[in-house]
């Protein structure tokens, strides 16, 4: 019974999504600290460069990676290649973001990777 079940690419599809986002949405309604405006000014002229970065809770960065994860197990259920499509971006996204956040959504998108493949290369399933 429990090589059938890790035979089974919706289990991996769904854990990946629960370790995805989970921290996202906490970090999405609590804020992450280190998140700051910084104005600079450029040279000896007038010119200033502001950069915006979102403070605090609600930034929009986290949904992100929900909004991925969602889109690989909504493929899960109905399509293939809106499964890669899905664990594909979450997990080059997380390889990008490895130094903030993507550390813990990386065992996730790797799991959804697996998962994924499972069900492109088990025509049993």
């Amino acid at each position: 019974m429990t090589t059938s079940l890790w035979r089974n690419p919706k289990v991996y599809g769904l854990l990946g999504f629960i370790l995805v986002t989970v921290p996202m949405i906490l970090f999405f309604f609590a804020g992450m600290p280190g998140t700051r405006v910084t104005e600079t000014q450029i040279g000896s002229n007038e010119t200033s460069v502001t950069e915006t970065v979102w403070t605090g809770a609600f930034n929009p960065f986290f949904l992100v990676f929900v909004i991925g994860a969602s889109v690989a197990v909504w493929g899960f259920y109905r399509s293939t290649l809106m499964a890669w499509i899905g664990s594909l971006f979450v997990l080059a996204y997380s390889i990008l973001t490895i130094f903030s956040v993507g550390l813990l959504t990386l065992p996730g998108a790797v799991l959804l990777v697996i998962g994924v493949a499972l069900k492109t290369f088990n025509k049993n399933v």
